[in-house]
């Protein structure tokens, strides 16, 4: 094993390793080339009132993981059933900030030869994405090492170096800390070899050097395979052992080093495949972890286990576990998220959906009421009859709405998030100017600007954080919505009253006259400042 394991650790990881028949890195055991989706016709009936809206314009592809750009748009990547392509996709809000009246627009394919599934992302403070690693290219299990960089302003893709001895990187989990540093997992070393390892280490890339510092998983103790990384209001990160269940460790940002976090009570890892789901952070500062059930039923076997999942609570205040509550069962089979999606919604509660056992279908969604510590049942999505968590996506949208994608080319907004609490909104203390020109830079200081918590989660295979600030300009006559690309944030913390800077630049479509400005974190908007473009 690289890096320090502990005796428990490295012999739960030699068992499940050695259960799955491979002596290196643990494989996924669905295929890539999974039945997906039946694609949908582009008008389809729902009974009865759904919170779920089909985008006006389906994809002219098979979307996969999303992320949220620094101007208001969607980066969409496309995941087809043979494997990860090079091609990307933008979602463009309409004139009044709507997604669902969004338009599509391609964008250029990633280098050659970098075609992932299943892999590391993030946007960066410079409003720039990252991807890293992957578990397939073009549809061969692969955990490549390869890595590179979106550049929005310019349209461009650019290549990203592995960090120092990392052989592979694979479906590795990823973050960017409240410094606003992105940190990077290693799921395994020597993946493809029957000698393989998982790993322990992490690396924190540098952008200005466009270089990396490799860290060795100073105390880390269980591989980083399969696990989440949850960044908390103290800034440090939370993750839950998937080899060493029921053990929690934090990684401290200063030391760069880790530490235990604590026991869960009923262990949300399923421990014979060592799958969790997602764990969504929340304005109160606490962590929802979405259990992955006790199941070995993998598809296409059917489930056949009948126990209810446990889900988990990490409080923030008490710094301790809790039991969240069980997910209940589906026609008497196990309902869990071994690999799925959840997002925060603006009342602070989460949203996120279950499938049977381990990879199986239909789907069911859930809201966690975090006030009372319990769950409610949503309406399905029209393709739930053929989904699985695995295959779901959730991102956080900035007018507080979800979207979501199961893989067809039918994506849904879902449209019932609630009302947020005031004291969650950014504030706004500065702005460099009332007025500005189409095209002209900005600046803004203020307070909360990334937020409380990180928006949507999914954990190693899907990272699609959107806790860094946005800019809404609205036209005071027409009611036309632009958003000002953001880039230069000074922190990403999510702790209460952190402050913040932020420059941006006016869209050179911003139509002139009296105008609002607000920023916006996770979809709950400042209080406006009224500007002019001139």
């Amino acid at each position: 094993m690289t890096g320090s394991l502990t005796a428990t650790a490295a012999a739960h990881a030699a068992q499940a390793r050695s259960a799955n028949g491979f002596t290196g890195a643990r494989p996924r055991t669905t295929p890539v080339g999974r039945a997906r989706p039946a694609h949908l016709p582009a008008a389809f009936a729902t009974t009865g009132p759904s919170p779920w809206v089909p985008l006006t314009n389906a994809p002219p592809f098979d979307p996969g993981s999303m992320l949220l750009e620094s101007d208001g748009t969607v980066l969409v990547h496309s995941e087809p059933p043979a494997g990860g392509p090079a091609a990307w996709s933008q979602l463009t809000p309409d004139s009044t900030g709507s997604y669902v009246n969004g338009t599509w627009s391609q964008l250029p394919s990633m280098p050659g030869g970098y075609n992932p599934l299943y892999f590391a992302s993030a946007i960066l403070p410079s409003g720039r994405m990252i991807v890293e690693g992957g578990e397939y290219l073009g549809g061969t299990p692969t955990w490549t090492n390869k890595g590179a960089i979106y550049n929005p302003v310019s349209n461009s893709w650019a290549r990203v170096a592995p960090p120092g001895g990392w052989a592979n990187i694979g479906d590795a989990q990823s973050n960017v800390l409240a410094n606003g540093t992105f940190i990077l997992a290693q799921a395994c070393q020597n993946c493809t070899s029957s000698n393989g390892t998982l790993s322990t280490a992490q690396a924190l890339f540098n952008e200005t050097g466009n270089n990396w510092l490799t860290l060795p998983g100073y105390g880390k103790n269980d591989p980083n395979d399969e696990e989440f990384w949850s960044l908390l209001q103290s800034g440090k990160l939370l993750t839950v052992d998937t080899w060493a269940t029921p053990t929690t460790e934090m990684f401290n940002p200063s030391t760069f080093t880790w530490s235990f976090a604590g026991n869960t009570v009923r262990s949300p890892v399923n421990t014979p495949n060592a799958e969790i789901g997602p764990a969504v952070g929340m304005p109160n500062g606490n962590v929802f972890v979405v259990g992955a059930g006790t199941s070995s039923d993998d598809a296409p076997t059917p489930c056949t286990t009948s126990s209810a999942a446990a889900t988990a609570l990490y409080s923030y205040a008490a710094a301790k576990w809790q039991n969240g509550p069980s997910i209940p069962t589906l026609d008497g089979m196990q309902m869990d998220s071994a690999d799925g999606p959840g997002s925060i919604l603006p009342d602070g509660n989460v949203l996120f959906d279950v499938s049977p056992c381990v990879f199986n279908a239909p789907l069911a969604f859930y809201t966690y009421n975090a006030s009372s510590n319990t769950l409610s049942s949503v309406p399905d999505v029209p393709n739930a009859a053929n989904d699985s968590t695995y295959y779901t996506r959730l991102l956080a949208l900035p007018n507080g709405q979800v979207l979501f994608n199961d893989g067809s080319n039918q994506m849904l907004v879902y449209a019932a998030g609630g009302t947020p609490n005031p004291a969650w909104a950014p504030s706004i203390a500065s702005v460099s100017s009332g007025t500005y020109a189409p095209g002209q830079k900005g600046s803004l200081s203020g307070n909360q600007l990334a937020g409380l918590d990180q928006g949507a989660a999914y954990g190693d295979d899907v990272q699609d954080n959107t806790n860094f600030p946005l800019v809404r300009i609205t036209n005071s006559a027409t009611g036309v919505v632009t958003y000002a690309r953001t880039y230069g944030w000074t922190s990403v913390s999510t702790a209460p009253g952190a402050s913040s800077s932020t420059n941006f630049t006016v869209p050179s479509s911003t139509p002139a006259g009296a105008s609002t400005l607000v920023v916006v974190a996770n979809g709950i908007a400042s209080q406006p400042v009224p500007i002019t473009i001139s």
